[in-house]
């Protein structure tokens, strides 16, 4: 009996931890709350057969304080704070050209090798677009 019970408490957790592991990896990508700003930061390692990695990635979504093209971005975010991003020939530019008092998503990315990828664009959300669409068209 004692099995049994053990047994069954076994299968019980492992469906519960692989259920957790699929929630953990279906989580949407940060956004900002409408007409809000955002900051975030994360870092991605992986580690067993092959080669150890580790990725560092920042997004932040607000207002161009400063732009200079090729060379630097600078973004105001949450609480007024400014973050700066150095900018390279590499930079891609999503949406054109970027202007002071612009709303914008950054996303920062720096693996351990020293390659660093910055993507900059237009951000207009999503969240509450939907709603708004069904009331005009109500």
């Amino acid at each position: 009996m004692k099995r049994i019970s053990g047994l069954a408490i076994g299968i019980a957790l492992t469906a519960a931890t692989s259920m957790v592991g699929q929630t953990a990896s279906t989580t949407p990508a940060p956004s900002a709350p409408a007409g809000g700003t955002m900051h975030t930061e994360s870092t991605t390692k992986h580690s067993g057969p092959g080669k150890n990695t580790k990725v560092k990635t920042e997004t932040v979504i607000g207002s161009v304080k400063t732009y200079e093209a090729g060379k630097k971005i600078t973004v105001t975010g949450p609480k007024n704070k400014d973050y700066s991003f150095d900018l390279d020939e590499n930079v891609s530019m999503a949406g054109g050209a970027v202007n002071t008092g612009d709303k914008v998503k950054v996303t920062y990315t720096k693996d351990n090798a020293g390659m660093k990828a910055v993507t900059v664009g237009p951000y207009t959300s999503t969240k509450g677009s939907t709603k708004n669409a069904k009331k005009k068209a109500a």
